[in-house]
């Protein structure tokens, strides 16, 4: 199950990440999963909160997790 959340949230932060930076997506997700980048990866510089994210897969909330897969659902449907 673990390997499918880190699939899962990889491949959606992958797509949220090609959006353009100030899309309304990207907002979702930083609104998200701005608690867990607070919480787990403070320390790190912009370009790296992807990566530490992942390392702490287990750690991130349920919520942040849920909105990354949903729009990056909603990307890669509307990109057929």
């Amino acid at each position: 199950m673990k390997s499918f959340a880190v699939a899962t949230l990889t491949l959606a932060l992958s797509a949220g990440m090609a959006l353009a930076q100030s899309g309304p997506q990207v907002q979702e997700m930083r609104a998200a999963c701005k608690e867990d980048v607070e919480k787990l990866c403070s320390n790190v510089q912009p370009i790296e909160v992807q990566e530490c994210l992942m390392e702490h897969i287990d750690e991130v909330s349920e919520g942040c997790k849920a909105t990354v897969a949903r729009v990056g659902e909603q990307d890669t449907m509307g990109h057929d």
